[in-house]
């Protein structure tokens, strides 16, 4: 028998060159016991524990957010992800939290481009049409000379805040939420811009 590590978690700190913490579980097995392995988790033997943490460690971590890291960033500020979340004050309803104004919004946007079709209340609850009506709003944001973060920060601003949601100060703490959440789904990989 062998003695192996279970690498049950990474936690990587802060930015490039920062700490990793692991959390293992040492066992002892027969070799042919790892494979196929019962749950995601990364088995190493003790002599490679230090070589790993060097490794991730010395990582040139892509910092690289993409539309749908942001709209899940949204969704989970929003709703925590949940397609039946009702705001009763606000009216507002499914992942992304439409309001009824929205919806008339994003119709008139389609009318306006001559789209065929449109959006009824009840569309609100479904999750794929809640991001159709997201994109459709965020297809209003002028993206000429904008970095992607730029971009993101108004298509948020927007989201919380109207039309000019991106003039409001009030709406500047969602957006710092919308970033932090940002951090967390890109495991410490986005930098504050």
């Amino acid at each position: 028998m062998k003695k192996f590590i279970i690498l049950t978690s990474i936690s990587v700190i802060g930015y490039v060159g920062a700490d990793v913490s692991l959390k293992t579980q040492s066992v002892s097995m027969k070799e042919e016991d790892l494979f196929p392995p019962q749950s995601l988790v990364n088995i190493l033997t003790v002599d490679t524990v230090q070589d790993t943490i060097r490794t991730i460690n010395s990582f040139d971590i892509d910092t690289t957010i993409n539309w749908n890291h942001f709209v899940s960033a949204v969704i989970y500020i929003e709703s925590r992800g949940d397609s039946l979340a009702y705001n009763t004050k606000e009216k507002a309803v499914g992942v992304l939290q439409i309001r009824p104004i929205m919806l008339r919004e994003v119709n008139r946007v389609l009318r306006k481009n001559k789209v065929p079709g449109k959006y009824v209340l009840q569309d609100r609850y479904n999750r794929q049409k809640s991001i159709e009506m997201f994109d459709i709003m965020a297809e209003q944001v002028n993206q000429d000379g904008l970095s992607q973060m730029q971009f993101f920060e108004i298509v948020a601003r927007r989201w919380n805040g109207g039309r000019r949601g991106d003039k409001k100060k009030a709406t500047i703490k969602y957006w710092e939420r919308i970033k932090n959440q940002l951090n967390i789904i890109n495991y410490g990989k986005f930098s504050n811009q």
